[in-house]
């Protein structure tokens, strides 16, 4: 009898932990899932943000408002759509918007970046290239724009391995200047 209680307040023991358990596994889910209702999606607002928009003017474009941090000269403005999509606004005297978009959903299953030594070598040898031009080198897949300057905007290409090609354009000139492979 001793033997059948102790088994009992062991099984009864077990269940009440592990539905706390959960209970704690479910919360903490919730909590970084968790999502703002957006005007737009991620790469859409990217689009329709400039620049020369405000914070005021970004808020409205995105439908809500940014958090707003400053770190000594430079004011930040973040608009978090979920714990891996948000859009940053430094502001210092050459402002600067950056897009963090979460990999699985921008892959395309097509890009192949075998080319990226050959177009690293160009660039070095002082041949560039257009946005379109580059489009055309990845197999006619376009970019997501990611980042955006005064002087640049930088475009990323992701493949199926979640590897991103950066691909940065000048504004005056329209070519590449820059590119990366991570």
């Amino acid at each position: 009898m001793k033997k059948i209680k102790i088994v009992f307040i062991g099984v009864l023991s077990l269940s009440i932990l592990t539905g706390c358990s959960d209970k704690i596994t479910e919360t903490k889910k919730e909590e970084n899932t968790s999502k703002v209702q957006s005007k737009c999606e991620i790469t859409d607002c990217m689009k329709s943000i400039t620049i020369e928009n405000t914070p005021e003017e970004i808020n409205e474009i995105m439908g809500f408002e940014a958090e707003q941090s400053k770190n000594g000269e430079e004011d930040k403005f973040t608009w978090k759509l979920d714990n891996k999509n948000y859009i940053i606004l430094t502001e210092t005297t050459s402002p600067m918007i950056q897009a963090t978009i979460e990999k699985s959903t921008i892959k395309n299953e097509n890009l192949d970046f075998s080319i990226y030594n050959d177009l690293k070598e160009d660039l070095n040898k002082g041949k560039s290239y257009t946005y379109k031009e580059m489009v055309e080198k990845l197999g006619g897949i376009e970019g997501i724009l990611a980042g955006k300057t005064t002087s640049s905007d930088r475009y990323i290409w992701v493949d199926k391995n979640e590897r991103t090609f950066s691909a940065t354009f000048s504004l005056k000139h329209g070519k590449c200047t820059i590119i990366s492979l991570r």
